[in-house]
């Protein structure tokens, strides 16, 4: 596994992340999670989500892309914590998505 990676959310997925799944438009945190989150987790040690470039960061893309990967993908709180940095401009933003990740519950198994 490779040491570390950055993500510049706002040049490689968009400068307007927005809203939980496919029904709120393409730029969603499900899609953010699906097709760049764990594709750099599963190569890298370490992920850096650049939020600088983004022109909002709402709580609905934020809580799917992030705390998704403890109530969906089997991650645990405190791993997603350790392999995951944030580099934004507000500090609320790095408080709130903390707060969604020590907040999510695994989904129930069928």
């Amino acid at each position: 596994m490779k040491p570390e990676t950055t993500i510049d959310v706002g040049a490689d997925f968009s400068d307007m992340p927005f809203g939980r799944d496919k029904k709120d438009g393409d730029d969603n945190g499900y899609r953010f999670r699906k097709e760049f989150l764990l594709k750099a987790l599963d190569e890298y040690q370490h992920v850096i989500i650049d939020l600088r470039g983004v022109l909002s960061c709402p709580s609905s893309f934020t809580d799917e892309a992030f705390a998704g990967l403890v109530i969906y993908e089997d991650f645990t709180k405190e791993d997603v914590l350790k392999r995951i940095s944030f580099i934004t401009d507000y500090e609320s933003i790095k408080k709130n998505i903390t707060k969604y990740i020590m907040e999510a519950k695994p989904a129930e198994k069928q």
